[in-house]
Protein backbone atom coordinates (compact mmCIF):
# COMPACT_ATOMS: atom_id res chain seq x y z
CA UNK A 1 0.00 0.00 0.00
CA UNK A 2 2.74 2.45 0.92
CA UNK A 3 4.45 1.67 -2.39
CA UNK A 4 2.09 4.20 -3.97
CA UNK A 5 3.65 6.86 -1.74
CA UNK A 6 7.20 5.88 -2.68
CA UNK A 7 7.91 8.84 -5.02
CA UNK A 8 6.98 11.38 -2.32
CA UNK A 9 8.76 9.38 0.37
CA UNK A 10 11.88 9.15 -1.81
CA UNK A 11 12.00 12.93 -2.17
CA UNK A 12 11.65 13.39 1.60
CA UNK A 13 14.32 10.77 2.29
CA UNK A 14 16.69 12.35 -0.24
CA UNK A 15 16.37 15.71 1.55
CA UNK A 16 16.85 14.08 4.95
CA UNK A 17 19.81 12.04 3.70
CA UNK A 18 21.74 14.98 2.24
CA UNK A 19 23.22 16.21 5.55
CA UNK A 20 23.70 12.62 6.75
CA UNK A 21 25.66 11.44 3.72
CA UNK A 22 28.98 11.87 5.56
CA UNK A 23 28.59 8.31 6.83
CA UNK A 24 28.43 5.38 4.40
CA UNK A 25 24.99 3.97 3.65
CA UNK A 26 25.78 0.68 5.37
CA UNK A 27 26.22 2.59 8.63
CA UNK A 28 22.52 3.53 8.53
CA UNK A 29 21.57 -0.07 7.80
CA UNK A 30 23.49 -1.16 10.91
CA UNK A 31 22.15 1.76 12.99
CA UNK A 32 18.62 0.76 12.02
CA UNK A 33 19.27 -2.70 13.41
CA UNK A 34 21.04 -1.34 16.50
CA UNK A 35 17.95 0.74 17.27
CA UNK A 36 16.10 -2.54 17.76
CA UNK A 37 17.89 -3.03 21.11
CA UNK A 38 16.20 -0.07 22.85
CA UNK A 39 12.90 -1.14 21.23
CA UNK A 40 13.25 -4.57 22.84
CA UNK A 41 14.24 -2.99 26.15
CA UNK A 42 11.14 -0.77 26.12
CA UNK A 43 8.95 -3.77 25.30
CA UNK A 44 10.55 -5.83 28.08
CA UNK A 45 9.87 -2.99 30.54
CA UNK A 46 6.22 -2.91 29.50
CA UNK A 47 6.38 0.45 27.72
CA UNK A 48 4.49 -0.09 24.45
CA UNK A 49 4.24 3.60 23.45
CA UNK A 50 7.99 4.04 23.86
CA UNK A 51 8.48 0.78 21.95
CA UNK A 52 6.31 2.11 19.09
CA UNK A 53 8.42 5.26 18.81
CA UNK A 54 11.65 3.25 18.86
CA UNK A 55 10.32 0.83 16.24
CA UNK A 56 9.63 3.80 13.96
CA UNK A 57 13.10 5.25 14.67
CA UNK A 58 14.65 1.90 13.73
CA UNK A 59 12.64 1.80 10.51
CA UNK A 60 13.47 5.43 9.67
CA UNK A 61 17.19 4.83 10.09
CA UNK A 62 16.93 1.77 7.88
CA UNK A 63 14.99 3.74 5.26
CA UNK A 64 17.80 6.29 5.04
CA UNK A 65 20.38 3.79 3.82
CA UNK A 66 19.11 3.66 0.24
CA UNK A 67 18.89 7.45 -0.06
CA UNK A 68 22.39 7.87 1.38
CA UNK A 69 23.73 5.17 -0.95
CA UNK A 70 22.31 6.97 -3.99
CA UNK A 71 23.73 10.34 -2.86
CA UNK A 72 27.17 8.85 -2.25
CA UNK A 73 27.13 6.74 -5.44
CA UNK A 74 27.32 3.57 -3.33
CA UNK A 75 24.05 1.91 -4.36
CA UNK A 76 24.81 -1.66 -5.35
CA UNK A 77 24.28 -5.35 -4.69
CA UNK A 78 26.39 -5.54 -1.51
CA UNK A 79 24.43 -2.83 0.29
CA UNK A 80 21.11 -4.25 -0.91
CA UNK A 81 22.16 -7.69 0.35
CA UNK A 82 23.17 -6.36 3.78
CA UNK A 83 19.99 -4.29 4.04
CA UNK A 84 17.77 -7.23 3.12
CA UNK A 85 19.36 -9.59 5.64
CA UNK A 86 19.41 -7.10 8.50
CA UNK A 87 15.78 -6.23 7.75
CA UNK A 88 14.88 -9.88 8.42
CA UNK A 89 16.73 -9.75 11.76
CA UNK A 90 14.86 -6.55 12.64
CA UNK A 91 11.53 -8.12 11.63
CA UNK A 92 12.19 -11.03 14.00
CA UNK A 93 13.11 -8.59 16.77
CA UNK A 94 9.91 -6.59 16.19
CA UNK A 95 7.95 -9.81 16.70
CA UNK A 96 9.97 -10.61 19.83
CA UNK A 97 8.96 -7.23 21.25
CA UNK A 98 5.31 -8.17 20.85
CA UNK A 99 5.97 -11.36 22.80
CA UNK A 100 7.74 -9.40 25.53
CA UNK A 101 4.60 -7.29 25.86
CA UNK A 102 2.56 -10.45 26.39
CA UNK A 103 0.67 -10.58 23.11
CA UNK A 104 -0.71 -13.89 21.90
CA UNK A 105 2.10 -16.25 20.89
CA UNK A 106 0.24 -17.78 17.94
CA UNK A 107 -0.62 -14.36 16.51
CA UNK A 108 3.00 -13.22 16.85
CA UNK A 109 4.24 -16.48 15.30
CA UNK A 110 1.89 -16.02 12.33
CA UNK A 111 3.18 -12.47 11.91
CA UNK A 112 6.84 -13.49 12.05
CA UNK A 113 6.56 -16.42 9.65
CA UNK A 114 4.26 -14.56 7.28
CA UNK A 115 6.58 -11.56 7.20
CA UNK A 116 9.57 -13.75 6.38
CA UNK A 117 7.64 -15.52 3.62
CA UNK A 118 6.44 -12.26 2.07
CA UNK A 119 10.05 -11.04 1.89
CA UNK A 120 11.38 -14.39 0.70
CA UNK A 121 8.74 -14.65 -2.05
CA UNK A 122 9.81 -11.26 -3.36
CA UNK A 123 13.53 -12.05 -3.18
CA UNK A 124 13.16 -15.42 -4.89
CA UNK A 125 10.90 -14.08 -7.64
CA UNK A 126 13.21 -11.16 -8.33
CA UNK A 127 16.30 -13.40 -8.40
CA UNK A 128 14.63 -15.73 -10.93
CA UNK A 129 13.08 -13.10 -13.18
CA UNK A 130 15.12 -9.93 -12.75
CA UNK A 131 11.77 -8.13 -12.39
CA UNK A 132 10.44 -6.33 -9.34
CA UNK A 133 7.62 -7.68 -7.22
CA UNK A 134 7.30 -4.41 -5.34
CA UNK A 135 3.67 -3.42 -4.94
CA UNK A 136 2.34 -6.98 -5.02
CA UNK A 137 0.14 -7.37 -1.96
CA UNK A 138 -1.13 -4.94 0.64
CA UNK A 139 1.30 -5.63 3.47
CA UNK A 140 4.86 -4.97 2.38
CA UNK A 141 7.54 -4.20 4.95
CA UNK A 142 6.82 -0.48 5.33
CA UNK A 143 3.13 -1.24 5.78
CA UNK A 144 3.92 -3.88 8.41
CA UNK A 145 6.16 -1.55 10.40
CA UNK A 146 3.51 1.17 10.57
CA UNK A 147 0.82 -1.40 11.40
CA UNK A 148 2.98 -2.84 14.20
CA UNK A 149 3.50 0.63 15.64
CA UNK A 150 -0.28 1.00 15.73
CA UNK A 151 -0.61 -2.38 17.50
CA UNK A 152 1.90 -1.18 20.09
CA UNK A 153 -0.11 2.01 20.59
CA UNK A 154 -3.22 -0.10 21.22
CA UNK A 155 -1.60 -2.16 24.00
CA UNK A 156 -2.30 0.44 26.73
CA UNK A 157 -5.99 0.31 25.73
CA UNK A 158 -6.17 -3.42 26.35
CA UNK A 159 -4.62 -6.57 25.09
CA UNK A 160 -7.82 -7.56 23.27
CA UNK A 161 -7.71 -4.45 21.06
CA UNK A 162 -4.03 -4.97 20.25
CA UNK A 163 -4.53 -8.67 19.49
CA UNK A 164 -7.55 -7.95 17.27
CA UNK A 165 -5.42 -5.51 15.27
CA UNK A 166 -2.58 -8.04 15.16
CA UNK A 167 -4.95 -10.74 13.86
CA UNK A 168 -6.04 -8.39 11.08
CA UNK A 169 -2.40 -7.65 10.23
CA UNK A 170 -1.69 -11.39 10.14
CA UNK A 171 -4.55 -11.86 7.70
CA UNK A 172 -3.20 -9.11 5.44
CA UNK A 173 0.38 -10.43 5.66
CA UNK A 174 -0.70 -13.94 4.70
CA UNK A 175 -2.90 -12.61 1.88
CA UNK A 176 0.16 -10.73 0.58
CA UNK A 177 2.16 -13.96 0.68
CA UNK A 178 -0.64 -15.81 -1.16
CA UNK A 179 -0.78 -13.07 -3.81
CA UNK A 180 2.99 -13.26 -4.32
CA UNK A 181 2.94 -17.05 -4.42
CA UNK A 182 0.19 -16.99 -7.05
CA UNK A 183 1.95 -14.35 -9.13
CA UNK A 184 5.24 -16.23 -9.13
CA UNK A 185 3.59 -19.55 -9.93
CA UNK A 186 1.60 -17.97 -12.76
CA UNK A 187 4.51 -16.01 -14.30
CA UNK A 188 7.47 -18.35 -13.91
CA UNK A 189 7.99 -20.97 -16.64
CA UNK A 190 7.51 -24.63 -15.75
CA UNK A 191 10.81 -25.56 -17.38
CA UNK A 192 13.97 -23.63 -18.19
CA UNK A 193 13.91 -21.92 -21.59
CA UNK A 194 15.25 -24.07 -24.40
CA UNK A 195 14.11 -27.44 -23.04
Amino acid sequence: MLTRLRPAASRILARAAAPLARLPADAYTVLGLAAVAPYLYAAARGRPVEAAVLLLVSAALDALDGAVARLRGEAGPRGAYLDSLLDRVADAAYAAGLLLLGLNTLLVYLLAVGSLLVSYARAKYESLTGRSMEGTGVMERGDRVIALALVLLLVPHGRAAAETALALIDLLVWSTFAERLARGYRELPRRPAGL
